[in-house]
């Protein structure tokens, strides 16, 4: 009799965190600025996306019912991206070096979309927050023999 067939999830390894390599919005090339951003799955977002919904019902309930306005919405979507924002290096403001804080980092993706844009769609990919090391013994082919 053969062992059992099927995939092993405990084999598939998260990260909390994930290093984004930003490129330059027209030649594409590396500018040598890394933001490390946190996982959707890490307690760090999860704990800011609750934060944010209770605000966003607070303004509801004030509002009497009224809904969020595109700029709410937009401010909020902004705020999730900030705390996401753990650190970054290689960020320079006038030739010198930019601590990472989050008002630093809320300034910057305000007045700079390229680079909003891009941390945003490198969080987006859930996939960059999972180690690629998927072994032959955790994959396994249903087999039958009689």
């Amino acid at each position: 009799m053969n062992g059992p067939t099927g995939f092993d999830l405990s084999s598939i390894q998260h990260r909390d965190t994930s290093v984004v390599e930003i490129r330059h919005p027209v030649t594409a090339k590396p500018v040598g600025v890394q933001v490390e951003v946190a996982s959707a799955d890490s307690s760090l977002v999860r704990e800011a996306e609750r934060e944010l919904r209770e605000q966003s019902l607070a303004r509801y309930q004030l509002n009497r019912g009224a809904a969020l306005t595109a700029k709410e919405m937009e401010s909020d979507a902004l705020e999730l991206l900030v705390r996401r924002t753990v650190s970054w290096s290689g960020v320079l403001e006038g030739g010198k070096p930019l601590a990472y804080t989050p008002d630093n980092a809320r300034r910057l993706y305000t007045s700079l979309p390229w680079l909003r844009r891009q941390v945003d769609e490198a969080c987006a990919d859930r996939a960059r927050f999972f180690v690629d090391s998927v072994s032959s013994s955790s994959a396994s082919l249903a087999t039958n023999s009689d």
